[in-house]
């Protein structure tokens, strides 16, 4: 019986001892979770400018932006690589696809489309420091929708 114990005993710290600790659990996306995943992302490391472009076409503040992710019509964030750099002057072109609505008075005003032309730090020679968030970013073209009644 005390055998039998100690080696219970053993079995039970060799599984504690292997049992790995993680701070917090790791998604595992497919290809759409995925996509969903980087699409949040770009939509994180733009909102300044996606701010700044629609107050800019409205000249108000009190804009809200909202995301409608279900709208198969179209998609919220769109990255392409640009073929025509030359004309443009960036690799990349990013889409953002936004409903608008006035803040104060809580009314759809649209769907607007704000593109922007990217240009990561190896293409911009003016930053001199390594920086993985460095982009040269400038708005391209502004396409606004009237809400359908």
């Amino acid at each position: 019986m005390k055998k039998l114990l100690i080696f219970a005993l053993f079995l039970l710290s060799l599984c504690v001892y292997y049992i790995p600790a993680n701070a917090e659990k790791q998604h595992k996306h497919d290809a759409k979770g995925m996509e969903q995943t980087i699409d949040h992302l770009i939509l994180d490391q733009f909102t300044d400018e996606l701010n700044q472009a629609v107050a800019n076409y409205y000249k108000k503040d009190t804009i809200r932006i909202q995301y409608n992710w279900r709208n198969k019509n179209y998609d919220v964030v769109e990255l392409d690589q640009s073929e025509k750099r030359d004309q443009l002057g960036h690799p990349y072109v990013i889409k953002f696809t936004v409903q608008t609505y006035d803040g104060n008075k809580k009314e759809q005003l649209g769907t607007d489309t704000v593109t922007f032309g990217v240009s990561p730090v190896q293409f911009n020679k003016e930053f001199v420091q390594k920086d993985l968030a460095a982009v040269k970013v400038a708005l391209l073209d502004y396409t606004h929708v009237e809400p359908s009644k």
